[in-house]
């Protein structure tokens, strides 16, 4: 078979132009750092970068999750420390009000201190953040606490006798205590039987008469609203005794450390979340670098591999000037 000049040229071309795509390869691995572009030019790696960039994703989403729970902690904190820093300074004025060197009006203006604090308790327990009441368990965007004829209701319903104050429907109040928003924080969330493992997942919700109060035994609300109002009344009467108020202060002592009991689990619960901060982040860190390792060339080794390749095209550059300058001519001299 007689190897023309044509047939040299046409193979020498076709050499010299996949020798310069693959040094633009070479080239664009050295631009980008990736090992590969596409999925069919290695498989199980482009397999296993998947399920490690959609772990990536879901560590950005508790990242997120992680910061919003944290901050609506940090605002429902704060606006229990008010609470409580308002039952202290009820405590502090009853005592001056029960003391028998206070006369008719001496009560009056105390009683008056304990009902501004009553409207300052009652706007605290109304806190926002962002588009969220902070005490409203599950409910969004419904005023949590309201009051009516001196009766305190959450979310329409009467804190001491469960009954709803339009439809005379009744609740049980433990269910509105114990009012669950469950969130995905990273702990790996499961379900026994078709049930959400409680264990698997973070309650975010912060219901209000947890704390506040509910209910009455032997006739006294537990609720430390209507408490403060019970003190209150029995302060304006012309026939003030000791005797007769003594039940309700005796009552609003025992609720009032109901607040800082749960100003410490909100604490401890903020602590648990920099726990899962720290975790998540770790996790964060060790999935990029396996991402990195999988996906990212080292630099020295792509830089080496396209000069070797530069260097190979080069030589065909200049061996294909020496192949081909003979001609027809050349031949005929």
């Amino acid at each position: 078979m007689r190897i023309t000049t044509g047939m040299m040229t046409n193979r020498y071309i076709r050499n010299l132009n996949k020798s310069a795509k693959e040094m633009n390869y070479l080239n664009e691995r050295v631009y980008t750092g990736r090992k590969f572009f596409k999925g069919s030019e290695d498989p199980v790696s482009a397999i296993k970068a998947y399920k490690l960039r959609r772990e990536y994703r879901s560590t950005e989403m508790y990242d997120t999750n992680l910061r919003d729970v944290e901050s609506f902690l940090t605002a429902a904190e704060s606006s229990l420390m008010e609470i409580s820093n308002n039952l202290e300074t009820v405590y502090t004025s009853y005592l001056k009000g029960i003391t028998g060197t206070m006369g008719k009006e001496d009560r009056e203006i105390i009683a008056k201190e304990l009902e501004n604090l009553q409207n300052s308790i009652l706007t605290s327990l109304n806190a926002k953040f962002e588009d969220r009441y902070l005490f409203g368990g599950t409910s969004k965007d419904v005023l949590p606490f309201s009051v009516e004829d001196g009766k305190l209701y959450f979310k329409g319903y009467d804190i001491t006798t469960g009954e709803h104050k339009s439809d005379g429907t009744t609740v049980d109040l433990s269910q509105l205590e114990n009012e669950v928003i469950n969130i995905d924080l990273g702990l790996g969330m499961t379900f026994n039987d078709g049930n959400l493992n409680q264990n698997t997942v973070f309650n975010m919700s912060m219901s209000g008469v947890k704390f506040i109060g509910y209910g009455e035994t032997d006739g006294i609300s537990n609720n430390l609203h209507t408490l403060i109002g019970n003190i209150k009344d029995e302060l304006l009467k012309e026939d003030f005794s000791l005797d007769e108020i003594s039940p309700y202060i005796e009552r609003f002592e025992q609720q009032k450390k109901q607040v800082l009991v749960n100003v410490t689990d909100i604490g401890s619960k903020v602590n648990y979340l920099d726990f899962l901060k720290v975790r998540n982040e770790d996790n964060q860190f060790n999935l990029n670098k396996k991402i990195l390792d999988l996906e990212h060339v080292d630099p020295a080794e792509a830089i080496i591999d396209f000069k070797m390749q530069e260097y190979s095209y080069n030589a065909a550059l200049s061996m294909g000037n020496k192949i081909l300058q003979n001609s027809f001519i050349d031949f005929m001299r």
